[in-house]
């Protein structure tokens, strides 16, 4: 699943490798996907317009990965499971895809849906109205996300409102672009059990915290994603998990206790029954 960082290395591949080529043509729905959200605009409308744009630029917003077409409008992709990739030949297009654009110097991006994921395209005037990025929810890479940010979040928690670290991050308030996945490691770096209520954190537990998730995001951004995700080269990412399915019943590298793994929240989540105490 696309999240934060990879979301900003592929929206920078795509400024290397994409910029300043023309469209020649795009084609969407060839695989029709119950999740592949849209927009507004048809498939056939989505030819149309795409036709002669040329890409200008791309940035990334939490999760989602935005796409500057000249002139006037935005494609939309990330948001969760996809492979979006680059291709130089023809030949390595998949043969399912929910979306294929073909460049006037042949070469191709394809973006192959698993689970849900964007495809959509919208006018830049609306970006802000985008139904998919959180622009209430705090970008916890930004330098407006200071730990007096992240403090005030978890002191406006209700008292008597139940807030896991999981649900805290993720939904309520939650953080933008951050998701199932890259919480794991940085819990597991910040001795916090996913279960532990935010509230019973204590000052040095949540300065520890906040480093830690600043700092694991930039590091899994830096090293091009984690090594469960695909850039649009093909590449995985170098970021290497600690907490995921594979390490279930491994000793911990820590304090040597088997990891274990719960259903909680909607997902798996990952954690040494040691070292992140739920008290």
């Amino acid at each position: 699943m696309i999240e934060l960082p990879e979301a900003i290395v592929i929206s920078k591949q795509i400024n290397d490798t994409l910029k300043g080529k023309t469209v020649r043509t795009a084609i969407r729905g060839q695989n029709p996907h119950r999740f592949a959200f849209t927009g507004k605009f048809s498939d056939k409308e989505f030819s149309q317009i795409l036709k002669g744009k040329i890409i200008k630029k791309s940035w990334s917003n939490g999760n989602v990965i935005l796409v500057q077409l000249d002139p006037g409008y935005l494609l939309s992709l990330g948001c969760g499971g996809e492979r979006i990739l680059y291709h130089k030949h023809n030949k390595t297009i998949p043969k399912k895809h929910q979306l294929l654009l073909e460049f006037e110097d042949q070469t191709y991006l394809t973006v192959t849906i698993s689970g849900w994921g964007e495809v959509r395209l919208l006018e830049s005037k609306d970006l802000n109205k985008h139904p998919h990025i959180p622009f209430e929810k705090a970008d916890p890479l930004s330098a407006e996300f200071t730990f007096s940010t992240f403090e005030k979040l978890v002191d406006l928690l209700p008292d008597k409102k139940k807030c896991s670290a999981k649900k805290f991050y993720i939904t309520e308030p939650g953080l933008r672009g951050i998701g199932n996945g890259v919480i794991q490691d940085i819990f597991f770096l910040s001795r916090i059990h996913p279960k532990r209520e935010m509230k019973s954190l204590t000052k040095g537990e949540r300065e520890l915290l906040y480093e830690t998730t600043r700092s694991e995001l930039q590091k899994m951004t830096n090293l091009g994603g984690r090594d469960s995700e695909k850039d649009i080269f093909n590449n995985l990412g170098g970021y290497q998990r600690i907490m995921h399915s594979k390490a279930v019943t491994t000793p911990c590298p820590v304090c040597e206790t088997l990891i274990k793994k719960q259903q909680y929240l909607g997902g798996t989540i990952y954690f040494c029954p040691s070292c992140q105490t739920i008290n």
